[in-house]
């Protein structure tokens, strides 16, 4: 992959009630949840350095993917590695904020720039559309020239739309599912990062607590 950084720090921030980040725990407790202002300003040649500048040859097959991209992990660098060996370009949609709360009923907890950036940075992405909309439109299809449509098994949240937002793409034969080779998600990685957090906080608590007992009960080592 390359490299990336990209402003993870605010997850604790973020996910300031452990019960907010459960994976069983409902949309109100993850309702809660904020995200921050960006202090990113993207520019054409910043978001080039993150891109490989190619576009599709002719006569190419283009697979395209969509989703939220959040907290970029190993889960969604083995679907898009999956996506990318059905064609010959990749070209993945990253949903904006607003989208995302829509659809889940919470944000991510990184923001649009940021999500892009780390989908860029995976080696199997050839373009991304930053803020693409959540149904696959004919115009989509047509513009980009897309032959195939994936999506994974793994999905975080649920939709309050009924509306299938690959209809077309289906309706067209060029929609399929492909199994996501690992079940890792957003929450997951969140809650992983809470729960060493407490951990710490509890080791630190005991660290202290024996600590200042040693010095309550010290004695002197020279004294009358």
């Amino acid at each position: 992959m390359k490299t990336i950084s990209v402003h993870t720090g605010r997850i604790l921030q973020t996910f300031k009630h452990k019960e907010g980040v459960n994976e069983n725990a409902g949309v109100e407790s993850c309702d809660q949840m904020k995200t921050q202002l960006s202090n990113f300003l993207p520019t054409s040649r910043r978001i080039m350095q993150f891109s490989n500048g190619q576009a599709p040859s002719p006569g190419a097959r283009v697979v395209y993917i969509d989703g939220a991209f959040d907290l970029f992990h190993a889960g969604h660098v083995e679907i898009l590695r999956s996506a990318r060996q059905l064609g010959d370009f990749l070209l993945v949609g990253v949903h904006d904020d607003q989208s995302i709360r829509e659809k889940r009923g919470y944000p991510p907890i990184m923001h649009l720039h940021e999500r892009t950036l780390g989908v860029l940075a995976c080696r199997y992405v050839d373009e991304v559309i930053i803020g693409a909309p959540l149904e696959v439109s004919r115009d989509m299809i047509t513009t980009f020239n897309i032959s195939l449509v994936v999506h994974g098994t793994v999905v975080e949240g649920g939709s309050a739309s009924e509306v299938d937002p690959y209809a077309l793409p289906k309706s067209m034969g060029i929609f399929q599912v492909v199994t996501s080779p690992k079940t890792i998600t957003s929450v997951s990685v969140a809650t992983r990062i809470i729960d060493n957090h407490e951990a710490y906080k509890k080791r630190n608590l005991k660290k202290k607590a024996s600590e200042d007992k040693y010095y309550t009960q010290k004695k002197f080592v020279y004294g009358d």
